[in-house]
């Protein structure tokens, strides 16, 4: 799988970065995820779950002329301090008994967004939210397999709503709750909701999913799990 990304925004295109001849791993079975084919559908079903704040700041009344303006001293801005990233080092999915290493990635020169090789070890998408940011997704995303071994994200697709993930991050777990889990056709997904930084913090665990397609040397989907944080679900 490789994310491309463009000036000024996530215009990735999610695919299986797996040479020819590696294991076909396909997801079937009752828990396999909901496969939307219908670009608009895609589009929809991860615009539900990106929840945006609707409170609005009152408008602004007029003001009288006979009204007087109060006057305020001027005072030197002092901008608060930067926190660091958290970057997350581990990610847990005990009902599908998945644990995986999480190290921070970057695009590559061509303009992929880095994936670890070892589909045990997930990749962070370390310029968009990290688990203690208060909006937007942080993206995690590990391959489905390589050609020595099948990963556990093999599984994501059997994961259930209210399935509970754990974060490990700067020595404390963040968890967070399924929220749904869908396959979308790689020409399908709205990439700008997989990657948004708006909307309730949560995460979002991409990988591989559906039939392998030998002439393509790649597999035909991208599976996409959406959790909530667990302090902003009501």
């Amino acid at each position: 799988m490789s994310l491309r990304y463009g000036p000024g925004r996530v215009v990735a295109v999610l695919a299986a970065a797996l040479l020819a001849g590696l294991l076909v791993y396909v997801l079937v079975g009752a828990g396999s995820p909901n496969r939307i084919t219908e670009e608009t559908a895609a589009s929809e079903a991860l615009a539900e779950s990106t929840p945006t704040a609707t409170s609005q700041a009152p408008a602004p009344t007029a003001s009288s002329s006979s009204t007087p303006v109060p006057t305020v001293a001027a005072k030197p801005a002092t901008l608060p301090p930067v926190r660091p990233a958290a970057a997350p080092t581990e990610v847990a999915i005990s009902s599908i008994d998945a644990e995986l290493s999480v190290i921070p990635t970057g695009v590559t020169t061509d303009g992929l967004m880095e994936i670890p090789a070892d589909p045990r070890v997930a990749g962070w998408y370390r310029y968009g939210p990290d688990p203690l940011s208060d909006s937007g997704a942080v993206v995690v995303s590990a391959h489905i397999d390589s050609k020595e071994r099948v990963g556990p994200l093999a599984r994501l697709g059997q994961v259930s709503p209210g399935d509970e993930v754990i974060v490990t991050t700067a020595g404390e777990e963040v968890r967070y709750v399924i929220e749904r889990v869908d396959s979308y056709p790689k020409t399908v997904i709205d990439l700008d909701a997989v990657f948004t930084r708006d909307g309730a913090p949560r995460l979002h665990i991409v990988t591989c999913g559906g039939e392998w397609d030998a002439s393509a040397g790649s597999y035909e989907d991208n599976i996409v799990a959406v959790a909530v944080r667990s302090d902003a679900v009501s």
